[in-house]
């Protein structure tokens, strides 16, 4: 029995695992004094319908023997209603969901060929498995129809399932949806209904496992042309746990640029596991209707309930450039932006508290975004290439030191080189707070050296050298709040004085100032001739965008 601790089951998921009609149980509830009693809903878990333990339930399904009546052919004399619960929440046991959600990636995936993309097929399988876990009675009505064979089955039944996911998500993301019913053959979509439903009763945690899995495979297949569509796991723990400190008094959490959810979701629930109190807003913004309802519905799997998400743009805009009122900000930003892009916005200085970002790099843009939407006390985690904490353009080292000076910048940590799948370009986690005017130092943690290899292309950052990472910032945390002055790591970290980040014209390069055993350590001038290479560097790679951005509009054109 233990190993179906914390599982819970409605009605209806008793009445298909034991094998019997819907009505039977509510007869079993209504004659047996001892059927056992309703649950508490967890506030977590979707859905309305009461629930029952699934323990509680076997042991009384393992006193009724199956009439021999209604046996099933292999199923011998004697045979129980448990014995048939208990196969059936095997699979649970045995993440038959995920394993399943496999089998559809791979060899089942080829009775869609011809019919839909690559993309589309998964979006699809991402939807049902969202209506699945987040919606009992939409599921019910689209297993009942694959079960019942209806001649035009696959329009049908894509069109309850945007009818389930615009209830979820609004009537925007019901479009792509609907438009997948045109190729789709009737048999094969009820097919993989069925394999998904006789997976049985799958808790929450595993259905978002399930989710993770079909959208890694879908950020695989657009990551080339769509930039990363993942923040790598490692820079998504560290973060989640960065501003999770001191989160007492958070009231709401936004990515202004969600990708997947997967910061998002992660950040609000490490805040909501140290508050246990009240409700946590999430929000946020992504580029298209698309990248918002598959963030939408993972953020729904992680346990993140009515995040509101809006359609943003690829940089801070005219109207973003400011952030929010002061009254209207948030208590915690979170985001990975897009690299190194163009700026459009306004380039008027009064929309840009530390001046306006260069043209050809929206990277300074985000950096300001994030500040300028915090509330008083709010603090933000931004992900930067590492070039913006030493680039040579001058209005971004006025930005840079303007920040610094204004109390805006509280930390940076470099992360290992090639953590993402698409490019391995090293990457900074900038620590932002609301500015108060003053400055003392900065803690510059340097991690760049603790990468593990996955493979010739590919390093990640370990659980055990992520929290040296984060036991470092806690530590600097604490002997800040005692008054006594902070220790650093040799080869880790340092908490560097505002006149020695004046003396090296604010560069922030954590490499530049954290001490090191090794002989061939940045200096100063270093640093200068690197952030002149870099910034050439970045010039070249927006130019190799563009390009590529016009490649593809004339494959298009040619339909290629």
């Amino acid at each position: 029995m233990s190993d179906l601790e914390g599982v819970l089951v409605t009605r209806a998921d008793i009445a298909r695992c034991a094998g019997v009609k819907r009505p039977a149980v509510t007869n079993w509830e209504r004659r047996h004094t001892d059927f056992p009693v309703p649950r508490e809903r967890p506030a977590d878990l979707p859905g309305e319908a009461e629930v029952f333990s699934a323990a509680d339930v076997l042991a009384w399904l393992d006193l009724r023997t199956v009439p021999a009546n209604a046996r099933r052919s292999e199923e011998p004399e004697g045979a129980t209603y448990g014995d048939r619960f208990r196969a059936s929440l095997g699979g649970t046991r045995s993440r038959l969901l995920v394993k399943t959600v496999d089998r559809l990636l791979d060899v089942e995936a080829q009775r869609f060929r011809g019919e839909l993309s690559a993309t589309d097929y998964i979006t699809l399988l991402l939807s049902l498995l969202y209506v699945r876990a987040c919606f009992p009675e939409g599921w019910q009505q689209i297993r009942t129809e694959a079960r019942e064979g209806h001649p035009h089955a696959g329009a049908l039944l894509v069109r309850l399932l945007a009818k389930a996911v615009g209830g979820g998500l609004g009537a925007a993301h019901r479009t792509r949806l609907d438009a997948l019913s045109r190729n789709l053959r009737d048999a094969s979509l009820a097919d993989t209904v069925l394999q998904l439903d006789d997976t049985g009763p799958v808790d929450l945690k595993e259905h978002a496992e399930a989710y993770e899995r079909l959208l890694t495979r879908y950020g695989d297949l657009v990551g080339k042309r769509a930039g990363d569509f993942f923040t790598p796991r490692a820079a998504v723990d560290v973060i989640a746990h960065l501003v999770a400190e001191d989160a007492h008094r958070v009231q709401h959490v936004h990515d202004p640029f969600v990708r997947a959810g997967e910061l998002l979701s992660a950040s609000w629930n490490a805040v909501a596991a140290t508050e246990g109190r009240g409700r946590i807003e999430a929000s946020g913004a992504g580029v298209g209707e698309h990248p918002l309802m598959l963030a939408g519905m993972n953020l729904a799997l992680h346990g993140v309930p009515d995040a509101a998400l809006h359609t943003g743009s690829a940089a801070p805009s005219d109207a973003t450039g400011p952030g929010p009122e002061p009254d209207r900000g948030y208590d915690r930003v979170v985001t990975n932006p897009p690299f190194n892009m163009k700026f459009t916005g306004s380039v008027d200085d009064r929309r840009w508290r530390y001046g306006p970002p260069p043209r050809h790099n929206a990277n300074f843009a985000w950096l300001q975004y994030a500040v300028t939407s915090l509330k008083p006390g709010g603090r933000a985690a931004v992900i930067m290439p590492d070039i913006a904490a030493f680039s040579a353009n001058s209005r971004e080292q006025r930005i840079r030191a303007a920040m610094v000076e204004d109390g805006a910048v509280e930390a940076l940590i470099a992360l290992p080189a090639q953590l993402f799948t698409s490019t391995g370009i090293s990457v900074t986690v900038w620590l932002l707070r609301y500015p108060e005017g003053r400055c003392d130092e900065v803690l510059l943690i340097d991690a760049g050296r603790l990468g593990t290899p996955v493979s010739r292309v590919r390093q990640e950052l370990t659980p055990r050298n992520a929290q040296r990472v984060l036991a470092e910032y806690r530590r600097w945390l604490a002997d800040r709040a005692e008054g006594r002055p902070f220790s650093g790591t040799e080869g880790l970290s340092e908490a560097v004085s505002l006149d020695r980040i004046r003396e090296e014209d604010h560069l922030l390069s954590p490499a530049l100032y954290v001490p090191s055993a090794r002989s061939d350590a940045p200096t100063a001038g270093d640093a200068s001739v690197l952030a002149e290479q870099a910034g050439r560097l970045a010039e070249a790679q927006t130019r190799a965008r563009d390009a590529d951005v016009a490649v593809e509009r004339m494959l298009e054109r040619y339909g290629l």
